[in-house]
């Protein structure tokens, strides 16, 4: 069990090694990161290579098929993105704004499917980048309804984390100022962030569950500021609010095609 935890960890590893500024990665970088060999390092990715995860291109490794079909079958398979494809294109058509669909996995946010608008927006975290976790609509809508057991975890080890740090305390000096902000987005059932993540971008987001009523992301309206919808903003809270508990109800009815 021990050496099959490494293996796990190893593959890990190597794959989070690639990122938007380094797609290509380098043997004696991965024996680096590794701290291993370069004879050991290259026996490892001989393995995933052959299980598709990578591919050799001119001395480097990218990442391989299997990735690109995994990820196939994320767009298209995928509950979330399933319940919510055919609503985000409405509701991008009516106010005419960017609409994105942002899934949690554990402690990561992800911008899963991204709608543009007859607005567009300028966005940094385009479909598929992880999004901060304490910054954005996004962020404050999915911590609101978050299990308070892990939510203290995430709460006090970030609160240490120099980097997280700051956006923490935006939200609350303290747990008990951090948690009296969570409720009262709860308890709104919203959350507008005003340029949080890109300047001149404003985000209302409302929560999207799951069958055990779990939060599983956030709906998301992308707002041009240069160029806002004619409609009001109660107007568009509503249309947020009410198309991310159609998404959460769809959820529950979806099964998986044989």
């Amino acid at each position: 069990m021990p050496q099959a935890l490494s293996v796990i960890s190893r593959v890990s590893t190597i794959l989070n090694m690639f990122s938007e500024a380094k797609p290509l990665l380098m043997i004696e970088e991965i024996a680096a990161t590794l701290e291993v060999s370069p004879a050991s390092a290259y026996r490892y990715v001989s393995e995933m290579t052959q299980a598709g995860m990578l591919t050799r291109s001119s001395g480097c490794y990218r990442l391989g098929p299997k990735i690109i079909e995994l990820e196939y079958l994320v767009r298209r398979y995928d509950p979330v993105i399933q319940a919510g494809s055919e609503l985000m294109n409405a509701l991008s058509d009516i106010t005419g704004c960017s609409v994105l669909l942002c899934n949690v996995y554990d402690q990561t946010i992800v911008n899963v499917v991204h709608v543009v608008g007859r607005n567009p927006v300028a966005l940094t975290y385009t479909r598929g980048m992880p999004m901060p976790l304490f910054r954005g609509s996004q962020a404050h809508v999915i911590l609101a309804h978050m299990d308070r057991r892990k939510l203290k975890r995430i709460f006090e080890v970030s609160l240490n984390n120099a980097a997280l740090a700051p956006d923490v305390k935006a939200i609350g000096v303290d747990w008990q100022a951090f948690t009296k902000t969570l409720r009262q987005i709860r308890s709104r059932g919203y959350y507008i962030s005003r340029g949080e993540l890109n300047t001149g971008v404003d985000g209302i987001a409302a929560p999207v569950f799951g069958e055990n009523q779990e939060i599983l992301g956030s709906l998301v309206l992308g707002i041009n500021t240069a160029s806002p919808p004619a409609m009001e903003e109660a107007m568009l809270i509503k249309l947020v609010t009410q198309n991310a508990m159609e998404i959460s109800s769809r959820i529950q009815h979806i099964r998986v095609m044989p």
